[in-house]
């Protein structure tokens, strides 16, 4: 009989078994449970990591889309700011594209952002909405309603008038919430003179005085120094440039500087010789203003007769020794011609060959007087001729004098419908004619104060007619004249031609003589004198204030204004422009405006458009200009008012605005911080945030989880 066959477990076996099973278990499970402790921290992370992007991301988005000037952070200055607001434009049709006014050139800022930290439990980052922004709050109120979401923590009974909030939290358990403003520091060196327009940063600015403070923070490695050079400086509504050399200073030692024509504003900077890190370049500007320094207004949209305007190097104010731009009448008092330079004669005597006297039966005479020597200018005005009376020819008769321009140096026909006919005077004092003029000199000029432009190189025609009151006097003989005179005599054709000069006017037709040696000389033409314009004036730029509600503005000016000569100022205001742009519609005509107090309101002063007019007259003199004294009321204009500054003042609307320069960098300049009355200015933003989840670890322990990112955002928007 067979065994029996038994199969199966042992006891010792099953529970080596189930041991070796639950040993593969627990090592599965424990390899699960840290993958999924690992899988939570990782996804937390990322999670987080998104959270705090998309939150900077969606700052820095807006904050590139607003404007420096409608920021504003709470509290003032302290750092770092639990809150800052700013104005966002708006797409209502949906096109990508931000709403803009009727012009297509003005964004519509319709929305109010506020970003804050709320310090309840938990930290939070919130986003407040204020749609339909008041666009005539003014900054006090919009700080107030910044202050008002803080400390509530959302935009209920924040509104202004018409707004409408909404609140978002934006994410929780915040670890940092900070926000900063950029710092307005800059460097000034660079390795050639150059001229760059900077904006330092924005900040309320209030009616009145204000300080804009340059404070010395090093110097690039390259450069010689620490200085600081400035040309312009904006710092109101108006957003005008402002003369930085013009302006009151304080601190370390500062003068203007020529810069050249140019390269800056009227020419000149100011030049701040800072020595040390620290040192403080304090300047004043007006809230607001609006300063004319160079007379061209935007797009040289300006009118003027008879005036100029010119860097002139006579006119040299303190503290500007090289000259400075001055609005003044044309012209310039100046000998343009000396009647030598055309005379000639043989004789050393005053008889001709056969000892007789020489007689002179002269007609019709014409000379060509080119305008030469230092006379280089772009347009003169008035000529006055002088001639001399004197015992040579006392028994001549002039009659019927004339001028006109000629662009044919060689010929004198000219049309006589372009003559301008000459007066007789002496001493200021018109003369019936020549016969009654007394011994010396005699001034022609236009008998109806015809102004004729005179140009470099340009020549005129002189003409009259000659007859003799006594052929017996011994006063007609002629009289001898060399380079050295000081003035001339009469132009006689005919005889031999023995220079270059006489063989051109010995063709001329127009001259009759009767003379034995042939002799040519000009009697009694001493000069041809330049002069100023009798008068004039210059009218404006229309100079936008941008202040819309009504306040009071006054009108100074800075001139020099000779004894004898006038200048009157003329400014007016309003409200709408001409459809050229170059006028004010309703503002008065300049035919009825008062004129203007210097330093004083004027009348009809609170408009928005301004404008100014200068009329001038010239200082009259009986002195041609190389004789001496200043003796009044003579056909001569001798000198001009000039002025060298005009500028209009207000008290300007409180309001966000830019504070900009254009810097005079170089190769001595240093590195400087910028803030106006001790107040730091916005450039741009910067937040920095750190959020946190707690979570547990595989060993029962609470782990925190952090996520930070930093964003530094300067508007590319202006709100003007």
């Amino acid at each position: 009989m067979s065994a029996t066959r038994r199969e199966g477990f042992t006891l010792l076996e099953t529970v080596f078994a189930v041991s070796v099973f639950a040993l593969v278990i627990g090592t599965a499970m424990g390899s699960w449970l840290l993958f999924m402790y690992k899988s939570n921290r990782v996804n937390t992370q990322a999670s987080l990591d998104m959270d705090v992007r998309m939150v900077i991301e969606r700052f820095r988005s807006e904050m590139r889309n607003t404007a420096r000037e409608t920021i504003i952070f709470y509290p003032e200055n302290v750092t770092p700011y639990q809150a800052v607001g700013f104005a966002l434009p708006s797409d209502s049709d949906g096109d990508g594209l931000m709403d803009t006014d009727a012009t297509g050139s003005n964004i519509l800022w319709r929305q109010t952002v506020v970003y804050h930290v709320w310090t309840g439990s938990p930290y939070q980052m919130r986003r407040t909405v204020f749609a339909n922004r008041n666009k005539d709050a003014t900054y006090a109120a919009r700080y107030g309603q910044v202050a008002s979401v803080v400390s509530g923590g959302n935009g209920a009974g924040s509104c202004l008038a018409g707004e409408s909030p909404t609140t978002s939290v934006l994410f929780q358990n915040l670890f940092t919430g900070k926000l900063w403003h950029a710092e307005a520091t800059f460097d000034g060196y660079a390795a050639d003179d150059t001229r760059e327009k900077v904006t330092f940063g924005s900040l309320p600015l209030g009616p009145g005085t204000h300080t804009v403070n340059f404070t010395v923070a090093g110097k690039n490695p390259a450069s010689t120094g620490r200085e600081i050079h400035l040309d312009q400086i904006s710092a109101g509504v108006a957003d005008w440039p402002l003369e930085a050399e013009l302006r009151t200073v304080a601190g370390v030692s500062a003068a203007p500087y020529f810069v050249g024509q140019g390269l800056a504003g009227a020419a000149y900077g100011l030049d701040a010789a800072a020595a040390a890190d620290g040192a403080k370049l304090a300047v004043t500007v007006y809230n607001d203003a609006i300063e004319e320094s160079t007379f061209i207004g935007e797009g040289r949209n300006v009118s003027f007769s008879n005036t100029v305007v010119r860097f002139d190097t006579a006119y040299k104010p303190t503290g500007f020794d090289a000259g400075v731009y001055a609005a003044k009448l044309d012209g310039q008092f100046k000998t343009a011609w000396w009647g030598y330079e055309q005379a000639y004669n043989q004789n050393s005597g005053g008889r001709d060959a056969l000892g007789t006297d020489i007689r002179y039966f002269c007609t019709n005479c014409v000379i060509r007087i080119p305008v030469r020597g230092e006379f280089v200018r772009e347009g003169g005005f008035g000529p006055v001729f002088r001639m001399y009376r004197s015992a040579y020819n006392y028994g001549l008769q002039i009659l019927n004098p004339a001028y006109a321009p000629t662009a044919t140096p060689g010929s004198p026909d000219v049309d006589p419908a372009k003559f301008v006919r000459l007066a007789f005077y002496q001493n200021g004092v018109k003369k019936a004619s020549w016969a009654v003029c007394a011994a010396g000199g005699v001034d022609l000029r236009p008998e109806t104060d015809t102004l004729v432009p005179m140009e470099a190189g340009q020549s005129f025609i002189f003409s009259f007619q000659c007859t003799v009151l006594d052929f017996n006097k011994d006063s007609i003989r002629a009289f001898e004249i060399d380079d050295a005179a000081t003035w001339g005599c009469w132009l006689i054709k005919g005889g031999t031609a023995t220079t270059a000069m006489q063989a051109q006017w010995s063709t001329l037709p127009g001259i009759e003589y009767v003379r034995e040696d042939g002799q040519r000389c000009l009697p009694g033409l001493v000069c041809l004198t330049a002069n100023f314009a009798d008068g004039g004036e210059y009218v404006s730029h229309v100079y936008d204030t941008h202040n819309e509600k009504g306040a009071a503005k006054s009108f100074a000016w800075d001139a020099d204004v000779p004894a004898g000569s006038g200048l009157t100022m003329y400014a007016r205001a309003g409200n709408a422009l001409t459809d050229d742009g170059f006028g004010i519609a309703d503002a008065t005509a300049w035919e009825n405006v008062a004129a203007a107090a210097n330093g004083s309101p004027f009348s009809g002063n609170t408009g928005r458009f301004v404008q100014f007019r200068a009329a001038f007259t010239a200082q009259p003199k009986s002195l041609y200009p190389s004789e001496s004294g200043s003796t009044s009321g003579g056909p001569y204009r001798s000198a001009t008012p000039k002025i060298r500054r005009a500028l209009f003042t207000w008290d300007g609307e409180e309001k966000y605005i830019d504070v900009t320069a254009d810097l005079l960098k170089g190769p001595a300049c240093g590195i400087f911080h910028v803030d106006v009355d001790g107040k730091p200015l916005i450039r741009g933003v910067t937040m920095e945030i750190e959020i946190f989840k707690d979570i547990r670890t595989q060993g029962g322990v609470n782990a925190r989880l952090r996520s930070a990112m930093t964003a530094e955002v300067e508007p590319r928007n202006s709100g003007k």
